[in-house]
């Protein structure tokens, strides 16, 4: 049976209100379960960078252990080494290195730096197995639950010069410099950094380190190797605080690095939202009730008189309606031009599609703000990654230059010793040069100078011949540019670089019969061109699209950062120039980039080509 007007609205009123609720709260779940999506994806984004940043501080101890383990002193044991090659490892490496010791095979320790202090209990068998190994070890961690000082030491065997092990050298590294640089990761408030060990145990650790180094995680027979635990959990730390962890491991102790975002920073990013669609909606419903019960009112009785008119047009009464008393100018209207409905309905229809189309084009033109918005982000986030690894691979670079520098000065040095720290010293200031390079996603910090193609390629081949070589792949080069080109000669030498390093992985990662590589060079309508040719399996056609976007590679995970050709794409855009790639006549990919001829440099630009080399 048909219900009233009134209850009828009343009804629609509740069952809208309840719907707008539960609208509102599920909503609100499904944007905290897309936060939390989102934190595990920047917890183990995250837990990637500290593994990297852990083995480049490793690799650091590494190669200042290799160095000083070649010291003629320390071959000999000599107890004589400590001021020379021993004392110099502690000063200006930012605290890395805190103590260094030289033991016998038989593990005795000989020789310290300096007085030791945590790392006095070093274990002499210890020692002793990374002697008789013969090569690098990691020890556990020293120092107790709630000590000032935790430490690991880096034991590295000494080769004496009858090449058998005749000793040990071991760095010691305090683990609260490592806190440090955790701590100073940005993260939100409440995160957490932390390393583990095998056995579960926290070795650093972000927050309250003096309170947890030294203590296990998990509860007794619960531990799990770093290899076991899952890339992304949810679960409740040793403090806690429920947090969304991601996780990562450092082969080299074997050590879990998990970095920790509380959960409260997901539903801290989900309350505004869901304050805002409740106030909303609220308000919305209160403004319905209000309306609804005041026009409900003052209608019901000039809708009765309308009903009674139109039920007399219905039984064919056309005579003209009785004039009411109407509650609004427009209900009068109607009254008065209850003849031309029709028209006036197909006019309401009209201006209706009118509103539509003019909201439609204002939800397109925000759409299309929000996403410049994102990626001024993207691009804002990718400049300060690449500042970052540019920042950290600095340092090995200026530690490889200055131990060349060193070891050039050192007396009774072989003149062919002399011309290999004079090629590394003249490489690594190279790499540096490149390393700069990485900064031009946002801004150029060279000059541009007389270059010709064909020294930018020798150049280069002089970088990869021999290893191309121990590979077993041909080089055909065919040089037929004469043109002068301005540009910067390091950068030229970095794309072309880029070019022969993914064209002899292509080769080798796919097993190609044929390993070839083919460098062209040429001149034609004003523009020098260099183009790079491999006898590999090509790219993918779906994968040409991409080539050149910044962290987009195809190769296994650890072989690439899909940096390489996008960095070459902005090189060769800001020198006004052409890249691009296109498939071989043979099925390999062939590279290759135009810059436009400049005139009037002839000798002068060899002269550049090499300075820029350099």
């Amino acid at each position: 049976m048909p219900q009233p007007l009134r209850r009828q609205v009343a009804l629609i009123v509740v069952t809208l209100g309840v719907a707008a609720a539960a609208t509102i709260s599920y909503s609100a779940r499904l944007t905290y379960d897309e936060h939390v999506r989102q934190l595990e994806s920047e917890t183990s984004t995250m837990a990637a960078t500290v593994v990297a940043f852990v083995n480049q501080y490793l690799a650091t101890a590494d190669a200042l252990a290799a160095t000083a383990a070649r010291h003629p002193a320390i071959r000999k044991l000599d107890v004589t080494a400590v001021e020379q090659v021993l004392q110099p490892l502690l000063t200006g490496r930012q605290q890395l290195i805190q103590n260094v010791l030289m033991a016998t095979a038989e593990g005795g320790v000989i020789a310290w730096a300096k007085p030791p202090a945590v790392e006095r209990a070093v274990d002499p068998a210890w020692l002793r197995r990374v002697a008789s190994v013969g090569r690098p070890a990691m020890s556990r961690m020293l120092g107790a639950p709630g000590d000032e000082a935790h430490v690991i030491v880096l034991g590295y065997p000494i080769i004496g010069e009858d090449a058998s092990v005749v000793g040990a050298i071991g760095l010691s590294i305090h683990l609260e410099a490592l806190e440090r640089v955790l701590g100073s990761i940005p993260l939100p408030e409440g995160s957490v950094v932390t390393l583990t060990d095998a056995d579960s145990v926290v070795v650093a650790r972000s927050l309250d380190a003096k309170r947890y180094v030294g203590r296990p995680i998990e509860a007794p027979g619960q531990s799990r190797l770093p290899a076991n635990v899952p890339p992304s959990v949810l679960r409740t730390g040793i403090d806690g605080v429920e947090r969304i962890f991601g996780n990562a491991v450092i082969d080299r102790g074997p050590w879990l690095a998990s970095v920790g975002i509380p959960t409260s920073v997901a539903w801290g990013r989900t309350v505004p939202i869901y304050r805002r669609n409740l106030a909303i909606s609220v308000s919305v419903s209160l403004l319905l009730i209000v309306l609804t019960v005041f026009l409900v009112r003052r209608w019901m009785s000039a809708f009765d008189h309308i009903d009674r008119a139109a039920r007399q047009v219905a039984k064919g009464d056309l005579s003209p309606v009785a004039q009411a008393s109407m509650p609004s100018a427009e209900m009068a209207h109607l009254q008065h031009t209850f003849s031309g409905m029709v028209t006036n309905l197909r006019t309401a229809r009209e201006a209706n599609a009118a509103q539509v189309d003019e909201e439609r084009h204002m939800r397109q033109e925000l759409e299309s703000l929000q996403r410049q918005v994102v990626r001024q982000e993207r691009l804002a986030a990718i400049g300060v990654l690449v500042s970052g690894v540019a920042h950290e691979l600095n340092n090995p670079l200026q530690a490889i230059l200055g131990f060349a520098e060193l070891l050039q000065m050192q007396p009774g040095m072989p003149q062919q010793a002399r011309g290999d720290l004079s090629l590394i010293q003249k490489e690594s200031a190279r790499a540096s040069a490149i390393i700069r390079n990485l900064s031009r996603f946002g801004r150029q910090i060279s000059k541009p100078s007389p270059v010709r193609v064909r020294d930018v390629v020798a150049s280069v081949m002089e970088l990869r011949q021999r290893k191309l070589e121990e590979l077993h792949v041909q080089i055909d080069i065919d040089e037929r540019s004469t043109a002068t080109v301005m540009a910067i000669f390091t950068e030229l030498q970095q794309v072309l670089l880029n070019f022969a390093i993914n064209a002899e992985q292509a080769i080798v990662l796919s097993g190609a019969a044929t390993r070839r590589i083919a460098i062209r060079t040429g001149d034609r309508d004003g523009w020098a061109w260099v183009e790079l040719e491999d006898s590999g399996p090509g790219v993918a056609r779906e994968d040409e699209a991409k080539l050149f976007q910044p962290f987009y590679t195809t190769k296994p995970v650890g072989e690439g950062t899909g940096l390489g050709l996008s960095v070459s794409y902005d090189i060769i855009r800001t020198h006004g120039g052409r890249i691009g790639y296109r498939t071989a006549p043979s099925g390999g990919a062939v590279f290759y980039f135009e810059l436009p001829i400049v005139t009037g440099f002839t000798g002068a630009a060899g002269a550049a080509g090499s300075t820029g080399s350099a």
